[in-house]
């Protein structure tokens, strides 16, 4: 078993960038589509939030052309520790994690060799990235 950290949004003037950045609120049926098109213009989500509501927002960041990512947003706990299992045996990392107050979860994975320029993209907009370890 797993104990997760979420990313915590710093205050600041970093709060105000973040907030210009983030895309609008997305209802769950377009949120694919808004990744494919991103996907399509080389950007990927480097932060993915669920709100209350269930509608989801991202942070998009232009990564390196090798850089491979996954993004899931408003999971169930269950399905997210699932997910993130299936990554363990894998060279990937959990960047960022958001757990709604509805209980929702949406994560960021990145591939390991490029968690540190994201994690400094993160931090250019006050985002801290998630921490996982065995309980």
């Amino acid at each position: 078993m797993k104990i997760y950290t979420p990313s915590k949004l710093l205050p600041g003037e970093v709060a105000v960038l973040r907030q210009q950045a983030l895309t609008r609120w997305m209802s769950r049926d377009l949120t694919q589509a808004a990744v494919d098109f991103c996907r399509n213009l080389g950007l990927a989500p480097a932060y993915s939030e669920c709100s209350a509501e269930q509608l989801t927002r991202y942070l998009f960041w232009q990564p390196p052309p090798d850089a491979m990512f996954e993004v899931r947003s408003g999971r169930t706990k269950a399905k997210f520790e699932e997910i993130d299992g299936t990554k363990r045996d894998q060279p990937w990392r959990l960047l960022s994690l958001h757990v709604s107050d509805a209980g929702l979860y949406s994560a960021v994975w990145i591939s390991a060799n490029h968690f540190e320029s994201a994690q400094a993209y993160l931090a250019a907009h006050g985002i801290t990235t998630a921490e996982s370890h065995a309980a």
